[in-house]
């Protein structure tokens, strides 16, 4: 398979998409419909305790979307599974820590 523009664009779409996904998650707050019956933090805190179920859930959402047939579909798919996994295992987990940085920042200035 060669990676076309249009095949490119299907993978930048997917992780762009999911990246819409992760900040829409962070500020359902914002959401006048949303905030009454879910919070940011509970949600966050369930997909940290629950990483491996967070990440099936993201990527059956993208193949019942997409399917497995088309190229575009699946290169679409896989922007979107590199933005979970970096989200799910990568950004997280060290945002305890990050905030814990930034607080000792915060406190010695």
């Amino acid at each position: 398979m060669f990676l076309t523009p249009a095949y490119i664009g299907a993978l930048l779409a997917g992780a762009a998409f999911w990246c819409l996904f992760w900040v829409t998650l962070h500020k359902l707050g914002e959401i006048p419909l949303v905030r009454h019956w879910l919070k940011s933090s509970q949600c966050l805190e369930w997909i940290r305790s629950h990483q491996s179920l967070a990440l099936v859930i993201t990527e059956a959402t993208n193949l019942l979307f997409h399917g497995i047939t088309d190229p575009a579909g699946i290169l679409f798919t896989l922007g979107g599974t590199a933005v979970n996994a970096g989200s799910v295992f990568g950004y997280l987990p060290s945002r305890d820590v990050l905030s814990l940085i930034s607080a000792r920042i915060r406190r010695s200035a």
